[in-house]
């Protein structure tokens, strides 16, 4: 019997599935119905989130048009049960126009082992409770 693997640890997957722009990864990981709402998309244009697993390419197409560099640096993971995982960590990126550094909040909902959500939320206040609600 295969052992289920901690909300976590499938966030954990995923951001080394981004690191590695393996769409097939983030697919695997993925409900069919994920929505991901991002900076990268409002500055892509988008005004709504990318929406369903034949959206992540589209992601992923958009990270790499738009961000010369990009570097996600989870560094505090916490279960917040429900299967919400929220990350605080830190992104580094460059585009024509400067660097950014800046903190970073991820809010994950999931559903079933697979990710149903991501809410990227770019310097997150230092009281980050509103994440929690």
């Amino acid at each position: 019997m295969k052992r289920r693997e901690s909300p976590i640890a499938i966030v954990k997957r995923a951001f080394e599935a981004f690191e590695q722009r393996d769409v097939d990864a983030l697919t695997e990981l993925s409900d069919p119905s994920i929505e991901i709402s991002s900076v990268t998309g409002v500055i892509a244009g988008r005004e709504a989130p990318y929406t369903g697993v034949a959206a992540l390419s589209d992601y992923l197409a958009d990270v790499e048009r738009i961000w010369d560099e990009i570097e996600l640096d989870p560094e505090e993971y916490r279960d917040l049960g429900e299967g919400r995982v929220v990350v605080f960590g830190r992104v580094r990126a460059s585009r024509p126009g400067g660097r950014i550094d800046t903190p970073n909040a991820w809010l994950w909902q999931l559903r079933a082992g697979k990710v149903v959500s991501v809410k990227v939320y770019a310097e997150p206040t230092p009281d980050a409770s509103w994440l929690f609600k």
